[in-house]
C-alpha cells in the first residue's frame, strides 16, 4: 500500500509538472495582475469579447457588428478607470492553426484587433490610453481546443502601458 501511494504521488506531481511546462501558450481567463482595479476591470471586460472571425480573414459580418455595439458602453465606461501607467488593450486572436507564432497569424490578430479598434473609435473613443496589439495564437481561450474557431477573436485586456 505505500508502493502505491509513493507511485500515485510521483504520478501526480509529474503530471502536474508537465502540465504546467509543456506549452508556450497562455490561457486566457482569471490571472491576476496584482492591481485590484485592473483585476475588476478586466473582469467587466472579459463579458464583451468579439467572436466568430472566418478563418484567414479579418473582416465581419453583421453579427459582429453587434458585438461591438455591445462592448462599446463597456470600453467608455473602463476607460477612465484605466489607471496611470496602463493601457486598455484592444486584443487580436488566431487559433493555432499555420503556427502559433507564425507571421501570418501574427498579422492576421493585428488586422482583426485594428479593426474593432478603428469600428470603437468611430463612435466617439479617442483616448490615448486605447490600444490595440495582435498576439496570434499566443493566449488560448479555455472554451475550446487550439485549432477551434473561438480562438479566433478579439478581446479588451487592461495591460500595462508601453
Amino acid at each position: 500500500m505505500k508502493k502505491f501511494s509513493l507511485v500515485l504521488f510521483i504520478l501526480v506531481i509529474a503530471v502536474s509538472f508537465a502540465a504546467i511546462s509543456c506549452s508556450g501558450q497562455k490561457k486566457s481567463g482569471a490571472a491576476s495582475s496584482g492591481n485590484m482595479v485592473v483585476d475588476a476591470l478586466n473582469a467587466s471586460l472579459a463579458k464583451v469579447p468579439i467572436e466568430g472571425f472566418q478563418s484567414g480573414k479579418a473582416a465581419s459580418k453583421q453579427e459582429w457588428d453587434a458585438m461591438i455595439t455591445k462592448a462599446i458602453p463597456v470600453v467608455k465606461e473602463v476607460l477612465p478607470k484605466v489607471p496611470d501607467g496602463y493601457s486598455l488593450q484592444t486584443t487580436g486572436h488566431t487559433d493555432a492553426q499555420g503556427g502559433v507564432n507564425s507571421a501570418g497569424n501574427l498579422n492576421l490578430s493585428t488586422a482583426r484587433a485594428k479593426q474593432v479598434y478603428d469600428a470603437i473609435k468611430k463612435q466617439g473613443v479617442n483616448d490615448k490610453k486605447f490600444t490595440y496589439k495582435g498576439v496570434a495564437g499566443n493566449i488560448i481561450s479555455s472554451k475550446c481546443g487550439a485549432n477551434d474557431n473561438c480562438q479566433r477573436r478579439v478581446t479588451f485586456m487592461v495591460v500595462p502601458a508601453k
